[in-house]
């Protein structure tokens, strides 16, 4: 299953500057980590922003909590958004589909009236 995760920091966390970014560093490691295994396809920061996000590749709703709570800056996170992704190809499908229906509904309304 794809999934989108957005996360942010809205305050800085009351530590020491030179802690932050190391916490910051392993986050933007363990996400090279995580893409080199497969398990993130795209993502990066949010330009001007605290925060980032990502498309990750995991089995189910637990794998995918399981990665967004091994983050390093996870305590720190003051949003976090994990949204479910139906793949294109599926989305192209199921398009496809409703629109073969509604093809069939209007020559049936057309026939009718």
């Amino acid at each position: 299953m794809l999934f989108l995760v957005k996360v942010e920091i809205e305050q800085l966390p009351k530590i020491p500057m030179t802690d932050f970014f190391e916490l910051v560093i392993k986050e933007w490691e363990y996400f090279e980590r995580m893409k080199n295994k497969g398990k993130v396809l795209a993502g990066g920061k949010l330009a001007g922003r605290r925060g980032a996000a990502a498309v990750f590749d995991a089995e189910n709703n637990e794998e995918i909590e399981k990665l967004v709570v091994q983050l390093p800056l996870f305590p720190y996170f003051t949003n976090i958004e994990i949204t479910p992704l139906v793949p294109q190809e599926k989305a192209l499908q199921d398009t496809k589909r409703m629109y073969e229906l509604i093809k069939r509904a209007d020559v049936i309304r057309t026939k009718d009236a």
